[in-house]
């Protein structure tokens, strides 16, 4: 006997952990979600609710760009790709690093009716 689809997303239970930590891998924000929410939905929430403040050096000015100081770097997972959260992360002072979605060799997604 089989289980469940595991494509039928609307019926996952669970939880997902999404967990901000800084380059030493130290968590600085954690949100914790159900498990058919996407990534992309809680990405700004986690970035928000930092609960170690970054420091004023690399804060972003309004209108005038980037105080002086080091830059924040963000990596994120190919779920996390949305062009509306790349940009609001970017107001936020934040240099994004996402992995580019690759198509697989060999396949073609364009039907033919011929």
């Amino acid at each position: 006997m089989t289980g469940n689809n595991p494509t039928d997303r609307r019926s996952k239970r669970g939880t997902k952990r999404h967990i901000l930590t800084d380059k030493k891998g130290i968590p600085l924000s954690a949100i914790i979600s159900s498990a058919n929410t996407h990534d992309i939905k809680v990405v700004t929430d986690v970035v928000d609710n930092v609960v170690i403040k970054r420091s004023p050096s690399s804060k972003y000015r309004k209108g005038k760009g980037r105080i002086k100081g080091q830059q924040q770097h963000l990596c994120l997972d190919k779920g996390y790709n949305s062009e509306h959260e790349e940009q609001e992360l970017i107001k936020r002072g934040y240099v994004l690093h996402i992995p580019i979605k690759k198509k697989k060799k060999g396949t073609n997604n364009e039907k033919d009716y011929s």
